[in-house]
């Protein structure tokens, strides 16, 4: 499908089951195309668009980490006044926030992430994939990089000042969830990718160790680059997590 960076809502009259989905910094509902897709008609859609994202480098900059989590939270307490059950899919940032709402409301049925940044470490790759972006080089990493960021390049350098709090303040919210992973009770299935830009591939090993999580590791996939067979098995998961 066509890259639109829009939210998309689908909720269905009297419908049991609701699915919040929740992207990364500076990602895009597109994220979850393959995935909306395999989703029953019964079933109930949000998937979010963060505040400050499918705009300019500047308008991102006017956003926070304040504001997602009340987008996040609001979108939450919606489905859950109007659906028995709400089951959350993310990835990245996206996770935080997930795993943040199934702790504080004990409510969230289950959480399917992908990509649990709990443990950080950005490879030279990931800097290369926002030049590539910059520049609009368009390799296989340079597009995959394009299409998973919802915001427009500028060519004024000044206007990615502003996004050096939101990295703060993601760092921060990092911090946070792993003083909380302990609280965690909820049936969760996260999946990580060996090859990831951003998350450490330690990242695994500690969830794993504090948490319950089922926890899957893609062995030849990246942060928003999926190898073509283990996007198969990332499917197929994802089927046995629909309810």
């Amino acid at each position: 499908t066509a890259m639109n960076h829009k939210e998309y809502k689908q909720i269905v009259p009297g419908a049991e089951h609701a699915i919040l989905f929740i992207h990364g910094i500076l990602g895009t509902p597109d994220h979850f195309d393959d995935l909306i897709s395999l989703v029953p008609d019964d079933i109930s859609i949000h998937n979010l668009l963060l505040d400050g994202h499918g705009k300019t480098a500047s308008d991102f900059s006017q956003t926070s980490m304040h504001q997602w989590e009340i987008q996040v939270e609001q979108a939450v307490a919606d489905l859950l006044k109007t659906h028995a059950r709400v089951s959350i899919v993310a990835h990245s940032m996206g996770t935080l926030f997930a795993i943040q709402q199934a702790i504080c409301t004990g409510e969230i049925s289950g959480l399917f992430l992908l990509a649990v940044p709990i443990v950080v470490s950005p490879k030279l790759r990931m800097f290369s994939n926002a030049f590539k972006v910059y520049w609009g080089r368009n390799d296989r990493f340079g597009a995959a990089a394009k299409a998973a960021c919802s915001i427009s390049p500028s060519r004024n350098p000044f206007h990615y000042l502003g996004w050096i709090p939101r990295y703060l303040e993601l760092f921060q919210k990092i911090h946070k969830t792993r003083t909380l992973l302990q609280d965690l009770h909820t049936p969760t299935i996260a999946i990580q990718s060996r090859l990831d830009e951003m998350v450490s591939k330690n990242a695994d090993r500690y969830l794993r160790k504090h948490t319950s999580m089922d926890v899957y590791t893609l062995e030849k996939s990246y942060h928003y680059l999926y190898d073509s067979q283990e996007l198969i098995k990332l499917k197929e998961l994802f089927q046995g997590f629909l309810p």
